[in-house]
């Protein structure tokens, strides 16, 4: 049973139908929402949250969506979903694009996971130079990297190596996602290289 006011339930039923049979399980202190096993969305006392996968995960931050915190023998974990808020539920068509990308990006992450590279330098854009720097530098596994993210990495491997340049940037970010460089979602993309710029002039 969905954590959600019926009007809004009937919307969010109605859209994922295309996609398949909704499976539902309590989790994290609420409804996870599953199609094929794949987890996208969770609604907890009456609120729903969209799975920020891949590149969603900078977009819902960077438009002030909070994150979904539930309690974990009192202790507050935060999870990678982002509240749909009243505004987001009246903008029906900006609402149905993110249920959209969140269950297409989860589906990729989940493909990607089944076959997850062993080492980073079977990363995309990466190499067995890179991956020394990156061990240098305490980020030895795949999901250590995927964890702290292309900024914080960049960062990094700019204060330790002197490496300086948005081709770097942009390369982690393509090997968290999966996919080169070159074809990184363009949102993502320019707010890497906004950040990046940012950060020269400093």
């Amino acid at each position: 049973m969905l954590f959600l006011p019926e009007q809004r339930k009937a919307h969010l039923l109605s859209r994922i139908a295309q996609y398949g049979e909704l499976t539902t399980k309590s989790q994290f202190g609420g409804v996870s929402l599953m199609i094929d096993d794949v987890m996208f969305a969770i609604t907890s006392d009456n609120e729903f949250y969209l799975k920020g996968s891949g590149f969603l995960e900078t977009l819902y931050k960077a438009t002030k969506m909070s994150s979904y915190t539930y309690l974990k023998k009192g202790i507050p974990i935060i999870l990678r979903y982002y509240h749909i808020t009243d505004s987001l539920w009246k903008n029906q068509q900006k609402l149905d694009q993110y249920i959209d990308m969140s269950y297409h990006y989860s589906i990729q992450e989940y493909l990607g996971q089944r076959k997850k590279p062993c080492r980073i330098k079977d990363l995309p854009n990466l190499g067995v130079i890179l991956e020394k720097r990156l061990n240098q530098i305490g980020i030895n596994q795949v999901e250590e990297l995927r964890l702290i993210g292309a900024k914080a990495c960049y960062l990094k491997l700019m204060h330790s190596h002197n490496l300086r340049n948005s081709e770097l940037l942009l390369s982690l970010a393509g090997a968290i996602v999966g996919c080169h460089r070159s074809v990184l979602p363009s949102q993502l993309k320019m707010e890497l290289l906004d950040w990046y710029n940012e950060l020269s002039f400093q």
